[in-house]
């Protein structure tokens, strides 16, 4: 007997190395939170975000132009319209800071660059299901991804991540004595 699957409701985390001059964005972040408050939305535990900054801010100018085509390539995989940038904004976990579970509202698609993660056990990002899976999937001994109810990643210098934006994530706490700084970032119609 032949069967036919269809995939229906997908999340896709799209995974890519970027090159660019970490030194200036590591700059930059230190900067912001040397000068301004910190946004307190998810991060808990002392970590830093700073405010929502534009494309028009120079030591992110490049950055944002390589976002745009990597963001309109994850678009074309899966026969979405052009989006355009919205905002990006730094994030500095100290040692026991963590950002709590949420979404980024208003967006279609997001993610998060790392730009120094100097260390292990630094807080690893996990992507989580919202389809009361946990209320029929039984206790299983491997799972994959149809039957897993989280996907997890270790965070590396120069990663990064695009998902869609109604994707729920969080990071755990960073163990480490070191910092780790990352841009997280928005894409919309």
């Amino acid at each position: 007997m032949d069967i036919k699957a269809d995939v229906w409701f997908a999340n896709i985390v799209w995974q890519s190395s970027l090159q660019i001059e970490n030194s200036i964005l590591l700059q930059k972040a230190k900067e912001l939170e040397l000068y301004t408050s910190s946004v307190n939305l998810t991060n808990q535990g002392g970590g830093f975000q700073s405010k929502s900054l534009g494309s028009d801010v120079p030591e992110v100018k490049e950055m944002v132009t390589i976002l745009d085509q990597v963001v309109a390539k994850c678009c074309d995989s899966v026969q979405l319209p052009k989006l355009n940038f919205y905002n990006l904004w730094f994030n500095i976990n100290k040692k026991g800071s963590f950002n709590m579970l949420h979404n980024h509202q208003g967006a279609i698609l997001s993610g998060v660059y790392y730009v120094d993660v100097p260390d292990k056990n630094m807080g690893n990002i996990e992507f989580h299901r919202d389809d009361d899976y946990q209320y029929y999937m039984p206790q299983l001994k491997k799972y994959n991804q149809f039957t897993s109810q989280k996907a997890s990643y270790t965070p590396q210098t120069g990663m990064l991540l695009i998902f869609p934006s109604w994707l729920k994530h969080q990071v755990q706490p960073n163990q480490s004595d070191k910092e780790r700084v990352s841009i997280s970032f928005n894409y919309g119609v």
